[in-house]
């Protein structure tokens, strides 16, 4: 009996191997059936795109396969016809496109530099300005000072295009005492004088020069507006050395040195010199 159950044990086992390996099989065979199955979906899916797409030409456009070739041997003919080929003018063509990259890289350093350069020129026009607002200002500022001691009135300089002051001129605007603006051909000749004196001392005030020479400046004064200029030339003398033609007192008396000159009876002009400060003495031309 014990070797019986062991021959059925066996039997059992061996059945058992043989039932997996048959589940194996089917499980296998399963899942081949499954991927053939979509394949073929997929086939059938293909199939019918072709057939929408084949069935989307009109078969009556296809042109025929003597015209097709007749076309082929007209444009064969058109590409003899352009022969002989010229093959260097690939190479000049590339030659010609490195030229024109390097001109090109050539315009682009010119453009930067021409625009480094307007940069510049803005800059030094934005300098050249203001320089020159601040000088106009500091001048203005004096001629209304020195113009009010001379004429005990007002004025002012005006510039005629205050936002591009190169473009356009100075206006200097005057009004003596108790009289009104005026153009400048309607003034008397004392007060174009002062107009003018004004804006000379203005300017050197300023920036003054170590020399100036006045000819004749009181020829149109009054004796009260030429004692005012002498006052002025003698406040400006401290800095610089005043030579003035003048015919007037005031002018004469507050000088360091006098040279007059006058007319002899033989038509002949006699100078003679006066020295002012510690001692009336006269002293000669010559000194």
């Amino acid at each position: 009996l014990k070797a019986e159950r062991e021959d059925l044990r066996e039997a059992i086992t061996e059945a058992t191997r043989e039932r997996d390996e048959q589940q194996s099989r089917v499980a296998d065979a399963e899942s081949t059936l499954e991927n053939l199955t979509d394949r073929r979906d997929r086939l059938e899916w293909e199939i019918d795109e072709l057939e929408s797409q084949v069935g989307a030409y009109d078969p009556e456009e296809i042109p025929d396969l003597d015209e097709v070739e007749s076309r082929i041997e007209e444009l064969e003919s058109e590409m003899e016809a352009l022969e002989p080929v010229n093959m260097l003018a690939i190479d000049e063509y590339d030659e010609v496109e490195e030229a024109l990259d390097r001109l090109q890289e050539r315009r682009d350093v010119l453009v930067e530099e021409r625009d480094g350069i307007e940069e510049r020129i803005e800059g030094y026009e934005a300098e050249k300005k203001r320089t020159f607002m601040e000088t106009f200002e500091s001048i203005n500022d004096h001629f209304e000072d020195i113009f009010a001691r001379l004429s005990a009135g007002s004025g002012e300089l005006l510039l005629e295009n205050p936002g591009d002051p190169f473009e356009e001129g100075l206006t200097m605007k005057a009004q003596p005492a108790d009289k009104p603006v005026q153009r400048l051909d309607a003034m008397s000749g004392g007060e174009k004088s002062l107009t003018a004196l004004s804006f000379i001392f203005a300017v050197q005030r300023h920036n003054p020069a170590p020399f100036y020479a006045l000819d004749e400046i009181d020829a149109f004064l009054d004796a009260v507006n030429a004692e005012r200029v002498g006052e002025m030339i003698e406040e400006l003398a401290a800095d610089a050395q005043f030579v003035v033609v003048g015919h007037r007192s005031a002018l004469l008396e507050r000088s360091d040195r006098a040279i007059g000159v006058t007319m002899q009876g033989d038509n002949l002009s006699a100078v003679t010199g006066m020295q002012f400060g510690d001692g009336d003495e006269e002293v000669t031309a010559d000194d």
